[in-house]
């Protein structure tokens, strides 16, 4: 026994160099193999785990992280080994630690403006040194599963938890390293098991508690609208309550392993697990914090995909989430920073957008889909472009929307050419495009979609398009030739005028060879852009 300490001593020296030698510098998809001492290779995994006692031990930080690297590198030195029996029940008892051992700590969530106590920040070098642990850690995992596969294992929800919670490589504790080892290793899972009924017991067993308290007036315990939902100040007066939003101020992985049940689920198992997936998705949405309400806005996306439209319209859902998303577009500068404001409107509007399809499918309720469709533009797009003042790159987001809403509404877009058009055109003829020439690409994308889906009606409007992109190109084509962004904007704006004229060329009461040819003589440089 003495002698098998010696040997794990030895290899823990190395792995302490090893956790050491870790800087924000070092980059953690670079797995930098542990060399293992010669006279450790013959230790079982039954023995170094009761050498480390890592089951029965209080160890924090650095020490569980030189736990995490040992037994790595030894099965990593064995993994061609053939293992005995014990040795398989220990992978089981150590599966289930590690799987709570790299869970992502307290530290890289949001603090509570009511805690008390003094919270931990991690500081760059210690955030590498967390993700190497965590990614060290599912190496461990990988291991284990050759060894003791995770099907036959009692603490399967524990251990995929633990996985589904990091995969999302833009979490601040996962690398890319990291996730592509934890999406193997769910895979391999989920390949031999029962999907619908671990599903269920994710959301049920893990999700649910963390976000219990965290309760919404406007739908019942069932998932369902409230009929006459009364205004709770309790839980507006704790929102900041670390207590009540644990998910947000403790759990924080829990929102990542929510997001991968809902890629995950089928209409079916949206129909099943109704009443735990409702609260969750509403509560992020609702949530103070712009972080959360986006990421909720994106779940809510993910989770339309696979939801029956019927279940939305059956519970009255779609009108709840459709007030939260919409109070969502209210986020803007200057009261918003611009950078929050982008995150936010960009993952409302695509949820605004998605929820009006899955809400309002096929030809049979198109009309009640062309009314949601002309809230989203009239109280969104339209309103938010007033506010956007100098703030171009909001500007730019809210043309997309215009782009995407227009082909959504098909021909049905034509009622606002009036509103469309000068805001379009006001864009393309301003007397800076160089400034920002993305604004003036999204302008000329938006434009083509008004055009196309307005075709019966764009030859009356000739004038005014002509006008935004004829002196565009003017202000474009004297600039610098060397520029790849401006000879890009350059072939929209020449790809629109093509538009155009394939739109109105067939129109017997327009001559538009005689229209562009009178522009020609006024100036000489529209002579490149005016093909007929």
């Amino acid at each position: 026994m003495s002698g098998n300490q010696t040997a794990v001593s030895e290899l823990r020296i190395v792995a302490r160099k090893y956790v050491q030698e870790i800087t924000a510098s070092n980059p953690t998809d670079l797995e930098i193999r542990v060399v293992v001492p010669v006279n450790t290779r013959g230790i079982s995994l039954k023995s170094l785990v009761r050498s480390l006692n890592v089951s029965g031990s209080k160890k924090e930080g650095l020490q569980l992280f030189e736990d995490i690297v040992v037994l790595d590198a030894l099965l990593a030195e064995k993994r061609d080994c053939i293992h005995s029996p014990s040795d398989q029940d220990a992978a089981v008892v150590l599966r289930e630690w590690l799987a709570h051992v790299i869970l992502p700590t307290k530290a890289f969530a949001e603090r509570s403006p009511y805690a008390t106590e003094n919270e931990t920040v991690l500081v760059a070098d210690e955030l590498e040194k967390a993700r190497v642990m965590n990614l060290k850690g599912l190496s461990l995992m990988s291991h284990l599963q050759k060894l003791t596969p995770l099907s036959k294992d009692e603490s399967n929800v524990k251990v995929l938890t633990c996985l589904a919670a990091f995969t999302d490589e833009n979490d601040p504790w996962t690398c890319p390293g990291a996730q592509k080892k934890a999406s193997v290793l769910i895979k391999d899972y989920l390949n031999s098991s029962n999907q619908p009924i671990l599903f269920s017991r994710l959301l049920q067993e893990r999700v649910r508690p963390l976000f219990a308290r965290s309760k919404n007036p406007a739908i019942t315990p069932q998932g369902r609208k409230a009929i006459n939902p009364l205004p709770s100040t309790a839980i507006a007066n704790s929102d900041l309550d670390d207590a009540v939003k644990p998910w947000k101020y403790r759990d924080v992985y829990i929102v990542t392993v929510f997001q991968w049940v809902l890629d995950h689920l089928d209409e079916s198992s949206v129909e099943s697990n109704w009443p735990l997936i409702i609260p969750p998705l509403l509560t992020l949405i609702d949530d103070s914090s712009i972080t959360q309400k986006a990421k909720g806005c994106t779940l809510l996306n993910t989770f339309l995909q696979s939801c029956p439209p019927l279940l939305l319209q059956r519970t009255g859902l779609g009108e709840v989430f459709e007030t939260a998303l919409m109070s969502c577009l209210l986020y803007l500068p200057s009261l918003t920073e611009e950078v929050d404001s982008l995150h936010i409107l960009k993952a409302a509007y695509r949820a605004l957008i998605s929820l009006a399809v899955a809400r309002f499918p096929g030809d049979e309720q198109q009309v009640f889909r062309m009314r949601t469709l002309d809230r989203i533009l009239q109280l969104g797009v339209f309103k938010g472009y007033a506010h956007a003042g100098e703030h171009v790159r909001i500007a730019e987001l809210l043309v997309d929307q215009i782009t995407e809403l227009t082909n959504k509404m098909g021909i049905e877009s034509v009622k606002y050419l009036r509103h469309f058009l000068p805001l379009l055109s006001a864009n393309l003829a301003s007397p800076f495009p160089t400034a920002y020439p993305p604004l003036i690409r999204a302008s000329v994308r938006a434009l083509k979609a008004v055009m196309v889906n307005g075709w019966q009606r764009i030859a009356i409007h000739r004038g005014e398009i002509l006008r935004g992109l004829t002196v565009c190109w003017c202000r474009i084509v004297g600039q610098d030739k060397e520029s790849e962004e401006l000879k890009e904007t350059q072939e929209r704006v020449e790809e629109a005028v093509r538009v155009l004229t394939s739109l109105i060329k067939s129109d017997v009461n327009i001559s538009i060879g005689e229209e562009y040819q009178t522009l020609i003589e006024n100036d000489g440089r529209l002579q490149e852009l005016l093909i007929y």
